[in-house]
C-alpha cells in the first residue's frame, strides 16, 4: 500500500532532493585542505561551536589515517601519553585556546609521510571536523607532491617502453 505518490515532479521528492543536496554539501564543507612542506610545519583546524566550555569537559583526540594517535586533550590538558612515536616531539596544541573551543593542532618537521586525513574527534560536541594535509617538498611553490612526480615517472617510464 502506498501513503502517498512520489514521482520525479511531485512535491516530496523534489523537498527530499534538497535536503540530500544540503546535506551532501555540508559534509563536504567540513573537510579543510592543509598545505605544508618537508621539514616545515602546518597548523590543523579545529573548532567548537559549542561556547560553554568546562575545563574538565574539554575531550578531543586527533587521529590520522582513523588509526594513528597524535595528540589527545583529556579534561583541557595536552596529553601525549598514547601518543604514536611517529609524532613524539612534533605535535602541539594551543592550550590558552582551549577555552574559547581552538583545539587545532600544530604538526612540526612535517614528513612526507604525514600526508593523509587528520580528524579530531570533540566528545562533548560531537563534532568530528577533519583536514587532509599535503606534503610538498621545500623548494616547490605549489608544485606536484612525492607520490604526485612517482605516478607522473611511473606513466612516463610505462610509455618509454612502448616507443
Amino acid at each position: 500500500m502506498r501513503l502517498f505518490k512520489m514521482d520525479r515532479t511531485s512535491p516530496r521528492c523534489c523537498f527530499f532532493c534538497i535536503c540530500v543536496f544540503a546535506v551532501l554539501v555540508n559534509k563536504a564543507c567540513l573537510q579543510v585542505t592543509v598545505e605544508g612542506k618537508v621539514r616545515g610545519s602546518a597548523v590543523l583546524p579545529c573548532s567548537s561551536i559549542d561556547s560553554h566550555l568546562k575545563q574538565e569537559d574539554i575531550t578531543v583526540y586527533w587521529r590520522h589515517n582513523s588509526s594513528l594517535n597524535v595528540y589527545d586533550i583529556f579534561e583541557g590538558k595536552g596529553s601525549v601519553e598514547k601518543q604514536d612515536p611517529a609524532y613524539k616531539n612534533r605535535a602541539e596544541s594551543f592550550p590558552n585556546e582551549y577555552m574559547k573551543g581552538n583545539f587545532s593542532l600544530k604538526l612540526n618537521n612535517l614528513q612526507y609521510n604525514d600526508a593523509g586525513k587528520y580528524v579530531c574527534y570533540i566528545t562533548k560536541a560531537h563534532q568530528n571536523p577533519s583536514t587532509q594535509l599535503l606534503v610538498t617538498d621545500e623548494g616547490s611553490h605549489g608544485a606536484a607532491t612525492r607520490a604526485e612526480r612517482t605516478v607522473s615517472f611511473l606513466i612516463l617510464f610505462h610509455t618509454l617502453l612502448y616507443i
